[in-house]
């Protein structure tokens, strides 16, 4: 996904319920974020390894997962956004309905963070910029003047921002 894309993501609408459980399939913990109306990324809690959270959102809000501590995004369904389906679309004809049109008993659906590979240009930007005192001492390595720009553009891990957009 490239930075316009990122900056066009957001919520669009609740009309359409989604019943979700987030499962962390990965050995590592995964931080959960919504992205909110304004595209705002709101933090919804850390997923141990192998543990599960059922959420209640809605078919036009994206969500994204990330690792704890890395920062590396997580994909779901081979993507590193997801867009929960409506309730309705997996809705077993035989589970009545509530007077407020909602189903009696919520099937969820099972959504599995995986991990996303990342290249090995990727991890070692990653563990050079943890080398770095300065931003600015990118521009003293011998390397391509487009890794120096790129190193030193780089968040921290421990910044808030990249683990949204790494």
């Amino acid at each position: 996904m490239d930075e316009d894309q990122e900056s066009l993501l957001r919520s669009i609408s609740n009309q359409h319920r989604s019943f979700v459980k987030f499962i962390n399939q990965t050995f590592r913990p995964v931080r959960l974020y919504w992205i909110d109306y304004q595209g705002n990324a709101v933090n919804y809690g850390d997923l141990s390894p192998g543990d599960y959270i059922d959420i209640n959102t809605f078919a036009t809000h994206p969500w994204i997962f990330v690792d704890k501590e890395t920062g590396c995004r997580y994909r779901v369904n081979r993507k590193q956004v997801f867009f929960p389906e409506p309730w309705f679309k997996y809705h077993d004809v035989n589970n009545r309905l509530s007077n407020d049109g909602l189903p009696l008993r919520v099937q969820r659906t099972n959504v599995y963070i995986t991990l996303a590979v990342c290249t090995l240009r990727e991890l070692s930007l990653r563990a050079i910029k943890k080398c770095l005192r300065y931003d600015r001492q990118a521009f003293l390595l011998d390397i391509p003047r487009s890794l120096q720009y790129e190193l030193a553009m780089m968040l921290r891990s421990t910044d808030e921002a990249e683990y949204l957009f790494p």
